[in-house]
């Protein structure tokens, strides 16, 4: 009889200490079932965000780009972002060619001129840097009062009178000279950008305007 309950006294107790083991078995299964599964949950998200932020950086980054220190601040940036920026300078020029400010057109062309580059669009690029030629021209002509003076010379008889007038002309062009050097400069650079692309009118202006300031020197150098 003593035997009969030892035994099934042991039989509870075995019975209770697998039901235990399995449990905590099954508790340290789904533990481990659990963590599996946070942890490739994060591998795939950081997957899918190095992913997105690569083809991002694919669509932002021009083939041209320099990757210097003064051209890396806008790699984080998005295409919208660089249109933004574009077109606030082109807001800026209009701006200040409304206040007649010479000096702040130039400056925001050329900040127009290098958000177009970093959109890798050449065709921009060479309208800015023509359109800073074009209004260098304007300056020169407003400086010097270029179209009544040239008018007076056309009209004006042979004599010491119109000697002395073509003297004075060209002495006031040679002191306003540097606008329109400088803006062959900007010129002969929209000349090289433009002449891989088809497009003749910016073409034929981005020559016209270095023929005029051909025209000018040698009308200022010349006896």
């Amino acid at each position: 009889m003593n035997n009969s309950y030892s035994d099934r006294l042991k039989h509870i107790l075995f019975c209770r200490i697998s039901r235990n083991s399995l449990q905590i078995l099954l508790i340290i299964l789904v533990t481990i079932i659990f963590t599996n599964c946070t942890k490739l949950q994060k591998r795939q998200k950081n997957q899918k965000d190095q992913q997105a932020e690569q083809i991002d950086s694919i669509a932002v980054v021009p083939e041209s780009v320099f990757t210097t220190p003064d051209t890396l601040e806008h790699l984080n940036r998005t295409v919208q972002e660089m249109w933004e920026d574009f077109r606030a300078a082109k807001d800026s020029v209009d701006s200040a060619r409304a206040r007649n400010d010479f000096d702040a057109t130039i400056l925001a062309l050329l900040k127009a001129a290098h958000h177009a580059k970093e959109l890798n669009r050449d065709d921009i690029v060479a309208w800015q840097l023509n359109n800073i030629g074009f209004y260098s021209i304007d300056e020169f002509k407003k400086r010097t009062d270029y179209t009544v003076r040239m008018r007076n010379i056309e009209s004006m008889r042979r004599g010491p009178e119109k000697t002395v007038y073509i003297k004075e002309t060209k002495r006031l062009f040679k002191e306003n000279l540097s606008l329109l050097i400088e803006g062959t400069k900007h010129l002969e650079e929209a000349y090289e950008v433009d002449k891989n692309l088809d497009d003749n009118d910016r073409t034929q202006k981005i020559y016209s305007n270095l023929i005029y300031i051909d025209w000018i020197r040698n009308f200022v150098n010349s006896d």
